[in-house]
């Protein structure tokens, strides 16, 4: 076989043969959709938290922390895990949730915004039957469309200790103070808005056994801007991308493009009877917030006050999202 030869004799005899005897697929062309495919320049779920390290470290530490605080609690130490942070929205995640699983949502004082703490049915399972005794073993069998009371109690005692054992791997960072501003255990009838914009989601397994649970923490991207800098160990990958001569091209190809903006100028709540009542000349009194988020494409990339200019309503941006 020559040095440039690819495969051997016996491959290439064996190659024939496939595609002789039919074993082999050469009928099939690879087909391109000539319909433009929508792309999110908007969304830098990739690169929001890539650059953020600092934050694998503090999991690592909660990890490290939350083991003696729950090994205290349980009389049994606990193995615990975290899965690589995935980008998605508050939203996505929520929807995502099983139908029955114990919901916080919380505040990290004094960064702004809310995080979501969330602990499986599955796990609580394991916690209730290590807390009476057992090996810490998931309950087999369906499960009841609500948590018993037990189960509510001892879902809230954990979760204090997560948020505590939070607070102390946060500590060389920023002095915080985690707190529950309210409790849910489905999906569903959470009545308090959360944001759409990317989040940093951190699935924890933990287990006593070889039966595991997960808990999950969700944190805005918001609350991490204030003190972005502390957050980044090293420089984004993208910084060390080299401009190309085509670069400049492209930058100013995609700043003619034209793009959606859209505002939110008026509010109203109403019950379905009087909704279903309108009728046309009926008036309807709006509620004009006293900040409005103006979204590009749908995705909220500032911030402004309404007012007017030359006869024509107007919102004055005092945000940007892309600073």
């Amino acid at each position: 076989m020559a040095d440039d030869d690819l495969l051997s004799q016996e491959e290439k005899d064996a190659l024939i043969k496939g595609v002789e005897q039919g074993d082999i697929d050469t009928a099939s062309e690879r087909t391109f959709s000539d319909k433009p495919q929508s792309y999110n320049f908007g969304a830098r779920d990739g690169r929001i938290f890539s650059s953020l390290s600092r934050v694998d470290t503090i999991n690592e530490l909660l990890i490290e922390t939350l083991t003696d605080a729950l090994q205290r609690m349980f009389r049994s130490e606990p193995s615990i895990s975290v899965q690589p942070i995935q980008t998605l929205s508050q939203p996505d995640f929520v929807d995502g949730l099983d139908a029955l699983c114990y919901i916080n949502v919380c505040q990290f004082d004094p960064l702004p915004g809310r995080f979501l703490l969330v602990i499986e049915a599955e796990l609580l399972s394991l916690f209730v039957d290590r807390y009476f005794g057992g090996k810490g073993l998931a309950t087999g069998g369906a499960r009841a469309k609500q948590f018993t009371t037990i189960e509510q109690k001892l879902a809230d005692q954990v979760s204090k200790v997560i948020l505590n054992e939070l607070e102390t791997a946060w500590a060389d960072v920023l002095p915080v103070s985690a707190s529950i501003e309210l409790s849910e255990h489905n999906p569903d009838y959470l009545s308090i808005p959360i944001t759409d914009e990317p989040a940093a989601h951190a699935v924890f397994e933990i287990g006593f056994t070889e039966s595991k649970g997960q808990c999950h923490l969700v944190f805005p991207y918001s609350m991490f801007r204030p003190i972005k800098e502390k957050l980044v160990v090293a420089k984004s990958s993208l910084e060390s991308f080299s401009r190309t001569n085509w670069t400049p091209t492209i930058e100013a190809n995609l700043k003619q493009t034209m793009v959606e903006l859209t505002a939110t100028l008026g509010e109203s709540t109403m019950t379905l009877g009087a909704l279903l009542a309108l009728r046309p000349g009926d008036m309807i009194g709006l509620k004009t917030p006293d900040d409005v988020v103006l979204k590009v494409q749908g995705i909220p990339l500032f911030a402004g006050k309404v007012g007017a200019s030359s006869g024509h309503n107007a919102v004055k941006i005092t945000e940007s999202e892309l600073d």
